[in-house]
């Protein structure tokens, strides 16, 4: 019962990634297209607000069922989850990059593989250490 429960909040955490996707893609948009800024300044703002919305909704949907303890307050799980996310962003460049330069794949693929890696690596790190508790029966 508890790998359906798991994999039931792997495909929650996969909508909730899609959904962020279109929230940076937004931002980025509205903030290099239309209002001018620098991309180096609005793809930052759009990943930060990207994560925000994923965590929020992670926290309220995803994993709604657990009961968290008093030592994982929001805000304390939201640093856990920017940590997790920052550590996916890092698995996602390296396998891009590595797959790119030493391996001669093409970089649209590479990317996919990197995005699946660090999706994995975030899934399991909220899985286990942001968003841990018990879970709530029904």
């Amino acid at each position: 019962m508890h790998l359906q429960h798991s994999l039931i909040r792997f495909i929650k955490f996969g909508i909730v990634g899609g959904l962020g996707i279109i929230v940076n893609s937004a931002i980025l948009y509205i903030g290099f297209d239309i209002l001018g800024i620098s991309l180096n300044l609005a793809s930052p703002v759009a990943i930060l607000v990207a994560i925000f919305f994923n965590f929020n909704l992670n926290n309220f949907w995803t994993w709604k069922e657990r009961m968290l303890d008093a030592e994982s307050t929001y805000v304390r799980r939201m640093w856990r989850y920017y940590i997790a996310a920052a550590l996916g962003a890092v698995i996602n460049y390296g396998v891009l990059m590595l797959c790119v330069k030493y391996l001669n794949i093409y970089y649209l693929i590479a990317n996919l593989l990197g995005i699946f890696l660090g999706t994995v690596s975030n899934f399991l790190f909220s899985e286990f250490w942001v968003f841990s508790g018990r879970t709530v029966k029904n």
